[in-house]
């Protein structure tokens, strides 16, 4: 239970509920409760979309783990095999045809589209290009230095929007440095889509975040203080880890 977004240090049958009060409930799976009846006093937050632990859940691990594979061996493209497993969940009721539809997040991918687009908007109109020959003005022509510099204004940019759209907006600039400096761009990609995803200075960094940030009594500042060190340790061990397993190619 908590009240102000502080914990209430009691049992919650001793607790006189209040306007505000939020209650966190486990319930088993088949337990019905008719919140119907509830709602002109209580607003509810459930749902059947989350989880729930049980025989299907070992169904739909192995269906998860051999479209992974499938993908991975390059048997399939991972489109069709998302698909199939999509299809595989529906015929071994790991999920409802409602629960599937409900589950797509429809927002995302409108994000992701405009991303996509924006970065080709980007690229196309020669921005890209600009920023690139100017991050190179400022950092010279050592890659290390470029590649810190690009993930470093990623990391910081993505504390804001969200990862797909940081990783839109970069990629472009990130693959024309890496072109003009006469290197394969692999190995900055690498770095900078492990950039968009280290948000962890802010609360609207992530999704995440927010999950506990009201019913966790945190502030603004509490991500701050842990999670600004932990943008530079990622950051630092992104640039030196990357460059080891995928090494810097020169243009042939």
């Amino acid at each position: 239970m908590a009240r102000y977004g502080k914990r209430i240090e009691m049992s919650p049958h001793q607790v006189k509920l209040r306007a505000g009060d939020m209650l966190l409930l486990e319930c088993a799976p088949r337990l019905n409760i008719n919140t119907d009846q509830l709602r002109s006093q209580l607003y509810f937050y459930d749902s059947e979309l989350l989880p729930n632990i049980g025989p299907k859940t070992f169904v739909s691990t192995a269906i998860m783990i051999a479209m992974v594979a499938l993908s991975a061996l390059k048997v399939l493209p991972l489109l069709p095999c998302a698909f199939l497993a999509a299809i595989a969940m529906l015929i071994f009721r790991c999920c409802t045809p409602d629960q599937a539809m409900k589950s797509i997040n429809w927002d995302i991918l409108m994000v992701f589209a405009g991303s996509v687009v924006l970065g080709l908007a980007i690229q196309k109109t020669g921005i890209a290009e600009r920023l690139a020959y100017g991050i190179l003005d400022i950092c010279g022509t050592n890659p290390i230095v470029v590649m810190a510099a690009i993930c470093l204004v990623a990391t910081f940019i993505t504390e804001f929007i969200s990862n797909t759209a940081a990783g839109a907006m970069f990629f472009p600039i990130m693959y024309e440095a890496a072109t003009q400096l006469g290197y394969e761009p692999y190995t900055f990609l690498i770095a900078l889509m492990i950039s968009v995803s280290s948000s962890f200075a802010t609360p609207i960094g992530s999704p995440t975040h927010m999950l506990v940030y009201a019913p966790g009594g945190y502030r603004f500042v509490d991500f701050l203080k842990i999670g600004l060190p932990m943008n530079f340790i990622i950051l630092a061990a992104n640039i030196f880890i990357v460059n080891i397993v995928y090494p810097l190619t020169p243009l042939s």
